[in-house]
């Protein structure tokens, strides 16, 4: 299972947190689950990934991608808005009326597939929210997926990283690079190593009631956008207008962030597994498909009993009258001279 874990580290799509983040955030949270969860959660996993669920981990960044999923991405487009929640510039604070209308964004998305999960809809369904939720309640661990209107997250700030000469987006090294940087620099680039370390990070971390508590994971994200994220090596606030060159003094105060928002965003996807699969149990057991009759089927099934029942009842009437005139015609054919 690890083999094939580390196999889709290597050559996944860096996209969102990128393919690291997002594989790391989901085996964390599967690899605590308790026996009766991981069944549940191993039958909704694609057969050929062996129980794997970090394997489709980025799935739903995938499936909108016309380079990942070039013939069916536009069937996809509407799912784009839920991974990230956009706030006014500045603004420092998260409204969910203001800043999740009709409940398009990431904490919306995962208050949704959530339900489903809960609810008795059929395994495509169930498959489908499960795969969108263990994205999204990363996503949402990653600070830049909550961030400015106008830059779009950070996406619009355009930086050079560590001397490249290559121009990227500051949201883009919040996602991978750094995470890159730090594998390379002092796990000599060994995925697993990194994995080892942020799992005993999270083992480390002190539950709290934020931990069920979705827009608290929003505010968190805002109060290190609004503090540090958007300043620079020189500490100006960084903008669109400009190019900026961000190296390894600002790499050491983002590391630290990047790095408990994966170990958080693992324990809080585990816990939210156990929830759902509590919830679960709470729900009256769904009738199979052969078990349920629709009104129409109940109504024909009555008509044909009523039918059936005066057949019965015309077929003794005829029977009696047909016996009664069997007796009288013995009755009158009697002669005594027969004796």
């Amino acid at each position: 299972m690890l083999f094939i874990y580390f196999l889709f580290l290597l050559f996944g799509q860096a996209l969102s947190w990128g393919a690291i983040g997002h594989n790391i955030i989901v085996h964390l949270a599967q690899s605590q689950l308790d026996n009766a969860t991981g069944e549940w959660i191993r039958s909704l996993t694609p057969w050929h990934w062996n129980g794997n669920l970090s394997a489709m981990a980025s799935w739903a960044d995938d499936i909108f991608r016309p380079d990942t999923n070039p013939t069916e991405f536009a069937n996809w487009l509407w799912s784009s808005a839920l991974h990230f929640i956009n706030t006014p510039d500045w603004a420092c604070n998260y409204d969910y009326e203001r800043d999740c209308s009709n409940d398009r964004c990431a904490e919306g998305a995962i208050r949704n597939y959530t339900k489903r999960l809960e609810e008795s809809f059929d395994e495509i369904q169930q498959k489908e929210a499960l795969y969108f939720l263990i994205h999204f309640v990363g996503d949402i661990h990653q600070p830049l997926h909550t961030a400015f209107t106008t830059d779009r997250g950070g996406n619009s700030v355009k930086v050079q990283y560590m001397n490249s000469s290559y121009i990227t987006s500051l949201h883009s090294i919040w996602d991978s690079a750094m995470i890159l940087t730090r594998i390379r620099r002092d796990f000599q680039g060994n995925n697993s190593l990194y994995y080892e370390h942020i799992f005993d990070l999270m083992l480390n971390q002190t539950s709290n009631e934020n931990d069920t508590k979705i827009s608290q994971w929003v505010d968190e994200n805002l109060s290190f956008v609004c503090s540090q994220i958007y300043l620079d090596e020189q500490n100006s606030t960084m903008n669109v207008s400009v190019n900026y060159t961000l190296g390894d003094i600002y790499y050491n105060r983002s590391i630290p962030i990047i790095e408990q928002r994966l170990a958080l965003g693992g324990r809080r996807l585990r816990l939210l597994f156990q929830e759902i699969y509590q919830n679960r149990q709470t729900q009256p057991t769904p009738h199979s498909q052969d078990d349920k009759l629709c009104s129409g089927t109940i109504a024909l099934i009555v008509v044909l009993s009523i039918e059936f029942f005066i057949a019965i009842i015309i077929g003794i009437i005829v029977g009696l009258r047909f016996r009664k005139k069997r007796v009288q015609s013995r009755s009158f054919s009697y002669s005594p001279n027969q004796i």
